[in-house]
Parts: structure tokens; C-alpha cells; sequence
């Protein structure tokens, strides 16, 4: 396995690796995809609240990023206030059997740690 992954250039934008590292970068990318895995969609206060420790501003650039990925779609209502809502696009969908693996791999690390 070690071969595989050093045998990918990642100098080349055109690395399918570097690709999807670099769309999902960051510490709180991973945890927004979480959430929304969770329930179809979610206003900007939900989400907030669900993705604990994350920043007002951190959250809406978070969320801009995702969006301009197209791993998530953003609905605006034209009503007073205005409301918001975020879910994942279709595309973005196709991270949750990635979400699985990894929750599966933490949940043996964990396991793992506790074992020493």
C-alpha cells in the first residue's frame, strides 16, 4: 500500500490524491460533511451549534468553499429574516461510504489506544 501511495505524483494538479485532499483540507470540512450526512439539510444556526467549536466566520468560509466544490448547495428564501438552508449536493453525497471508513478506522484507533 505504502508503494501505491508514494508512487502518486503530487506535484501535478491532475493527482486524484492531491485533488481530494485539497477540496477537503481543513479542520472543520470533514466535520460540516458529518453533520450534514446526518440530516438533510440545516440552517446556518443549527449547523453552528452542531459542529462544536467552530466560528461564525470560520463556518461561513467553510461552508463558501464547500460550495464552490460543489459538495454542498446553499438555498436562500426570500423571506424576513432571511433563511438559509445548507445540505450536501449529490456529488456530495458520494463522500459518505469515505465518512464511514474513516468513522470505522477511528473507532479501532480509539479502541486500539486504549488497549496500551
Amino acid at each position: 500500500m505504502k508503494k501505491n501511495i508514494r508512487s502518486i505524483s503530487t506535484a501535478t494538479k491532475e493527482c486524484p490524491f492531491r485533488q481530494t485532499l485539497d477540496t477537503l483540507d481543513g479542520k472543520w470540512k470533514f466535520a460540516i460533511i458529518y453533520e450534514l450526512l446526518k440530516k438533510d439539510k440545516y440552517r446556518f444556526k443549527e449547523l453552528e451549534r452542531q459542529v462544536e467549536g467552530i466560528t461564525p466566520r470560520m463556518l461561513i468560509k467553510e461552508l463558501k468553499s464547500l460550495e464552490q466544490s460543489d459538495i454542498i448547495s446553499r438555498k436562500q428564501y426570500p423571506t424576513i429574516p432571511p433563511k438559509v438552508e445548507y445540505s450536501l449536493t449529490e456529488h456530495g453525497t458520494t463522500l459518505e461510504p469515505i465518512m464511514k471508513v474513516m468513522s470505522e478506522w477511528g473507532t479501532k484507533h480509539l479502541e486500539r489506544k486504549k488497549k496500551k
